[in-house]
């Protein structure tokens, strides 16, 4: 079905106070199937009876989120049947509710009303009404035509502004201009909270855009707004009275844009002009006059400053709204695919997630935005694969083995956990039932280390040396060959090591030694020079910063992430075992850990800012336990 009308969308919305909350809402769907079954959702939403504050906005939330979910939830039947269907049963679950839908499917559009809203059109010179609600749910459809200025309001809405105010609003056949001329109407009332309208413009090929607009920036007379033919049924008095707002809302604009350039012009040098000193009245009149002249200017340049800032919060006020909204978007989707498609709904979840963490960076303290973090981080973790570590508990703090030790590495060797300090020079035995520990002088400069098959061993300046409870052994020394070492790992006694210059080394291990160096891949390697880490089990496992590649028997072996929730930001450690079923990647800038088993599907997704300060990654799969070392603590959490 090709799309016949795309909608120009502009909103405006009453200040929230106690008692009342009022919501403005669009959806256009990018989902194709959606698009084509139920079109674009336009509603208007008055909830009486709630508390000010982020209460509100959850109620208010909730509602418009069952709304979405009860029209686009279900694409069989058509779209007026859907959208009757689902105003229908948002006002059997709440009854303190104004609610005003459309629906444009093709050149059609579909109206709801329960509540006493209205919605009028403007076609050409013409104004009209064509849908009134009487407090029981109204339903209406016509066609639409090119140009088509349509006005979805509450009741409070049109009360306020009034039909003459409305059509003078709408002469210049924009949303974005009709908006501007109403805000101030709106905004600088009082008691205002029920209050909400979308104004939307039919088009043919033009782009979507959605704005909210409070105030424009193009210069306007009241008599650009308010024509005399625009105004020709209205009263005498409320002509008055409008030309009152609207001349004292441009004078204000006015006031507002030319204050820098006041502020920037040279006052005359008093200094330069004669001065006539004489002790009278009137000289003392002109001195209190000058002194008030003086203050009336510090008045003016504070107003100025917080005029400024309060400008300044609006608009911030204005951007984070429009990301809320379509963070609200991708949240619903993920709530309808939840129950199809877990992954996919994950991936909207998460995006849903990023949108309100850029929304709080753009507004601090924004209740709406506090409100819907705290959605989607329960709607993730109703998908049951994604787990928050708000606070994983300290295993062991090394500070009690040693005053300022730091460990940059750890293994498991055994039952124990083997912890290389680089700063302090020496390796901790930690025991990982009981805590006990045992510490080994290691005067040696070293970052990384490896156990595996009862032996540990240590990479270092010197070279590779075997690590037991009371000795360190050099057992392979440097090699001049060797390029820049980023990883070391052992398997079935042989020691790896992965340079990112070459390839990847392995020294056998055979009758008590090591032989030489030996590249492990067959023909030539791959570029390994963006390597950060190395796994092995029965294979060899190698980590970039945003994928892993599989190798096995010196060969690459296909292998790709599936259904993964987002993609890795900067992958620093990657930990497997032939004891564990899967692949554990800590991704540090995330602050996540991912879960992947070794077919490449994604299984879950850990989240904590632990994660940030991490080195390095131990899980025992068995006793379902996971070690995080970073700096001088070492952090335990279960495994699901």
């Amino acid at each position: 079905m090709e799309r016949k009308f795309v909608l120009q969308v502009a909103k405006v919305v009453g200040n929230p106070s106690d008692g009342f909350w009022s919501q403005v809402h669009t959806f256009f769907p990018e989902d194709q199937e959606k698009k084509e079954k139920r079109g674009d959702l336009l509603a208007v939403l008055v909830l009486a009876g709630v508390p000010e504050g982020i209460e509100a906005v959850a109620a208010g939330r909730e509602v418009l989120a069952r709304l979405h979910e009860e029209y686009y939830g279900n694409l069989e039947g058509t779209a007026f049947e859907r959208l009757t269907s689902a105003v229908s049963k948002i006002t059997s679950e709440n009854q303190d509710i104004e609610i005003i839908a459309a629906v444009l499917f093709e050149k059609v559009l579909y109206l709801a009303i329960y509540g006493e809203g209205k919605v009028c059109l403007k076609r050409g010179d013409r104004f009209s009404q064509i849908l009134k609600g009487d407090g029981d749910l109204q339903t209406a459809s016509g066609v639409l035509e090119e140009n088509d200025l349509v006005v979805i309001g509450s009741k409070k809405f049109f009360n306020v502004v009034g039909d003459g105010v409305l059509k003078a609003s709408l002469e210049g056949g924009s949303a974005e201009e009709a908006v501007e001329a109403l805000a101030p109407v709106i905004l600088g009332h009082n008691d205002m909270a029920a209050a909400a309208a979308i104004l939307a413009l039919a088009q043919k090929n033009e782009p979507l855009e959605i704005q909210q607009v409070f105030s424009g920036e193009t210069e306007k007379t009241e008599e650009t707004i308010i024509s005399p033919s625009s105004a020709a049924g209205m009263p005498e008095e409320e002509k008055v009275s409008l030309r009152k707002k609207i001349k004292d809302f441009l004078l204000e604009r006015k006031i507002s844009r030319r204050r820098s350039a006041f502020g920037s012009k040279k006052t005359e040098d008093l200094s330069e002009r004669p001065i006539f000193v004489k002790k009278t009245a009137l000289e003392k009149k002109k001195k209190v006059y000058f002194l008030a002249a003086l203050f009336l200017l510090f008045l003016l340049g504070i107003s100025i400053v917080f005029g400024s800032k309060k400008r300044i919060e609006s608009q911030k006020k204005a951007q984070a709204s429009q990301i809320l909204s379509q963070a609200e978007e991708k949240l619903n989707q993920g709530k309808i695919l939840s129950s199809q498609d877990s992954n996919e709904s994950r991936v909207l979840g998460i995006q849903a997630q990023n949108l309100v963490s850029e929304a709080m960076s753009v507004s601090k303290d924004n209740e709406e935005a506090v409100f819907l973090k705290e959605q989607v981080e329960k709607f993730l973790e109703s998908l049951g694969d994604e787990h928050y570590l708000n606070e994983p508990s300290v295993f062991m703090d090394l500070n009690l083995i040693k005053d300022g030790a730091s460990g940059v590495a750890f293994a498991l060797l055994n039952e124990n956990l083997v912890i290389l300090d680089q700063g302090q020079s020496q390796i901790y035995f930690l025991d990982a039932e009981k805590k006990s520990h045992r510490v080994l002088d290691f005067d040696e400069k070293a970052n990384l280390i490896t156990a595996s098959g009862g032996k540990a061993f240590v990479f270092g300046d010197k070279g590779v040396f075997e690590i037991e409870e009371e000795s360190a052994k050099l057992v392979i020394e440097s090699d001049s060959g060797w390029g820049e070492i980023a990883a070391i790992s052992s398997f079935n006694g042989n020691v790896y090591l992965l340079d990112k210059n070459t390839t990847i080394w392995r020294y056998l291990y055979s009758e008590g030694e090591f032989g030489a160096k030996k590249s492990w891949f067959i023909g030539n390697p791959p570029d390994l020079s963006k390597t950060v880490s190395m796994a092995i089990d029965s294979s060899i496992w190698v980590l970039e910063e945003k994928s892993i590649a599989k190798f096995n028997l010196g060969k690459e072996e296909a292998f790709s992430l599936q259904k993964m929730p987002e993609e890795f930001k900067a992958a620093a450690k990657i930990f497997t075992s032939e004891e564990t079923e899967n692949l554990y990647v800590l991704d540090k800038e995330a602050g996540k850990l991912f879960v992947i088993d070794k077919k490449g599907n994604f299984k879950s997704l850990y989240v904590s800012e632990k994660f940030k300060e991490a080195s390095d990654i131990v899980a025992i799969e068995p006793e379902k336990r996971l070690f995080i070392l970073a700096g001088s603590k070492i952090y335990e959490a279960a495994l699901k």
